[in-house]
């Protein structure tokens, strides 16, 4: 499910999301939402279209706006011990305040 959180002022005058394409970093802001209090998200494709852009058709897909904000160390992808793929923002505590964060 979904959490509510801010984008601080400082995310558009973020110089490698400026570099990105404007889906990417509307993927950016939407992985925030997705994510969980730590900032760990299912990277599955269909997951996060479903999650993140539900009613909007994208002129690039999903794994093009990962593999953008992979690029530029927002994100990073992995592999889970069940062998199924997660990401993580690497900064999301410079994004997030994390003093109500659930285990």
């Amino acid at each position: 499910m979904g959490r509510i959180r801010t984008v601080k002022p400082e995310f558009w005058l973020n110089e490698e999301l400026a570099g990105v394409s404007p889906e990417a970093c509307l993927l950016a802001i939407g992985l925030l939402n997705y994510s969980d209090d730590h900032g760990y998200f299912r990277a599955h494709p269909a997951l996060i279209q479903a999650a993140v852009f539900p009613i909007r058709d994208l002129s690039n897909n999903i794994p093009i706006l990962i593999q953008e904000l992979s690029k530029i160390g927002y994100i990073e992808i992995f592999m889970g011990s069940d062998e199924k793929e997660y990401g993580h923002v690497i900064k999301f505590d410079s994004h997030q305040r994390g003093d109500k964060a659930k285990s």
